[in-house]
Parts: structure tokens; sequence; C-alpha cells
């Protein structure tokens, strides 16, 4: 794997606006300690989105980016520590769609 700049993001989509806005509350509630967490291990960038070009789907999208692949790898237990402990037993309802990348142009 590269050892540039890491880049994760998912898409999921709930299958009503209560189901996504009950997302929305969790993400208030748990991502703040999560992701100092996550930048004291590398994580660059974290947003939660709100995909508007879905028409009358309810999707959310999370873009994360990891500074090389060490800190995507010391990161990623953390989210698998995270997810075991609270993201597994909130009970939310969504369909999943990872991605995982290696940054090969950057234009910003």
């Amino acid at each position: 794997m590269s050892t540039g700049v890491i880049t994760s993001f998912t898409l999921i989509d709930f299958l009503n606006e209560s189901e996504m806005t009950a997302f929305f509350v969790f993400v208030e509630k748990n991502m703040e300690g999560l992701s100092d967490e996550l930048r004291a291990n590398g994580m660059t960038k974290f947003y939660v989105t709100r995909v508007f070009n879905k028409n009358d789907k309810f999707t959310v999208g999370n873009w994360l980016e990891y500074k090389d692949a060490d800190s995507y790898k010391a990161c990623e237990a953390i989210w698998a520590k995270f997810m075991t402990e609270k993201g597994n037993k909130a009970g939310l309802i969504g369909k999943i769609a990872p991605h995982r990348c290696v940054v090969q142009y950057d234009y910003s």
C-alpha cells in the first residue's frame, strides 16, 4: 500500500428520514470524543454529510482522511473498538457501502 494520504468514504442509505435523523443524533452524542482519539492517531479530516442529490432517498456520507497507511491502520483499530462498544448497539438500520482509497492526485 502507498505511504500517501489514505481516504475512506462510506455511504449509508437509510429506510426513511426518521432512521437518518436517529443516526445524526448518534453522531452528535458520540463523534466528538471519537474524533479526538482518531486525530491523535493520524486522522486529518472527518466529515459527516447529507447526500442531497439522491432524490427521495435518505443517504449519509462519511469522509475521512488519514496522513498515511500507518495512521489508517491505527484508526481502523479504534473504529473496530468503537463499533463493538457503541455502534453495533445503537440499533440504527442502514445499508452501508464502505470505500477505501489512496489519493492519486490532489488539486486542492
